[in-house]
């Protein structure tokens, strides 16, 4: 909570204000991680849900007898929580400064 505010004390008076926030430029030899980690984080965005639908829709049809359906829908179910995930993602980092 009190990194959020600036105190400072010159003799008698008391002045708290706000930080400002600082903003991180992506240059120089930092930029090259920044879009590396950003190209993880769609990545992961985009095959986690496919891969866990397809998984999880194996595990159920085995156990179910329902062969092709369980797979097929969560699959599918997951391709779309992955085109969600990744226009989050590219709707969060186009309005970054």
């Amino acid at each position: 909570m009190l990194d959020e505010y600036e105190i400072s004390v010159t003799g008698t008076d008391t002045d708290i204000a706000p930080r400002k926030k600082v903003q991180i430029k992506k240059s120089g030899s930092d930029a090259p991680w920044y879009y590396l980690g950003l190209i993880g984080e769609i990545g992961f965005a985009i095959a986690v849900p496919i891969a866990g639908g397809a998984i999880l829709g194996v595990v159920i049809d085995k156990a179910w007898g329902t062969t092709p359906k369980a797979t097929l829908s969560l699959l599918f179910l997951g391709v779309v929580i992955s085109f969600i995930n990744l226009f989050k993602t590219v709707e969060t980092v186009t309005k970054q400064p």
